[in-house]
């Protein structure tokens, strides 16, 4: 597909997941047509809709995907890094498939994956980065027909608010929360339904919008906010005192470490 023409046929992997379910809510609402890929031994199951497909792949192996993506104009993958593997034959099969002009790789970051330091704490940035390096190779080798674009985007705000990942417990009795340093700092976050309407304008946007997104990192956040003042407002809106224990950051790191390196983080 030329890369002027417009967008119309997406492909998103990854539907049922915590940002994958937001996205498919908000991608239904535009004029696209969507198609769920996923494996022959996914469970998952989705309503109707006039512009939906479900498509199913034997195996995740570089054939099958390559064809199951040929006619798609953009590719948004939307699952967990864990198997870095997949993601690189997504990349791949994009490519191969002649016809994908944008690719939304799952980067959607809490800070750009090419920073060392969050590269040296968490591994899950390093497999971020090894598929931008490949995304950067094959849009070269397609002479410009193939582009990708990054989100980083802060946390994902509603989804770790209540599931412990950004060390709020709203649910116990009483409420706690682990700050941080002096619980002062403050941190660019996201909604989840923000991170969708994003990936949603890259995708509806005119030739002049796609060529302003392509090949490019962007930064995006719902709002900048401490720990302390996210535990004031869950005060309020609660109307529960929460117990604050206050942690020294770096010891908290190297005893959580092992949680983000199992790639639950966004």
């Amino acid at each position: 597909m030329p890369s002027e023409t417009p967008i119309q046929n997406v492909t998103l992997v990854g539907a049922s997941g915590n940002l994958g379910r937001v996205l498919l809510s908000h991608l239904l609402k535009t004029n696209l047509h969507i198609t769920i890929l996923q494996r022959a031994s996914s469970k998952s199951t989705y309503l109707p809709h006039p512009n939906l497909t479900v498509t199913t792949v034997p195996s995740w192996s570089l054939p099958y995907v390559t064809e199951a993506l040929r006619g798609q104009h953009a590719v948004i993958a939307a699952f967990p890094l864990r198997d870095l593997q997949a993601h690189l034959t997504l990349a791949e099969a994009a490519y191969a498939s002649g016809t994908v002009a944008r690719f939304i790789p799952a980067d959607y970051g809490s800070v750009d994956a090419r920073s060392q330091r969050a590269r040296d704490l968490v591994p899950l940035f390093g497999k971020k980065v090894q598929v931008r390096e490949l995304l950067e190779k094959l849009s070269e080798n397609s002479g410009g027909r193939l582009s990708w674009t990054s989100l980083v985007n802060g946390h994902f705000f509603d989804w770790g608010l209540t599931n412990g990942f950004l060390h709020f417990y709203p649910f116990e009795n009483p409420p706690r929360a682990h700050i941080l340093g002096s619980g002062n700092e403050k941190s660019s976050q996201a909604t989840l339904a923000q991170v969708s309407k994003a990936v949603v304008s890259i995708l509806t946007g005119d030739a002049g919008h796609l060529e302003q997104t392509k090949n490019k990192v962007l930064m995006l956040q719902s709002f900048l906010v401490s720990q302390n003042d996210a535990v004031d407002m869950l005060e309020k809106v609660t109307g529960k005192k929460f117990e604050r224990e206050y942690v020294d950051t770096e010891e908290y790191i190297k005893e959580r470490k092992k949680v983000a390196d199992e790639g639950t983080t966004n």
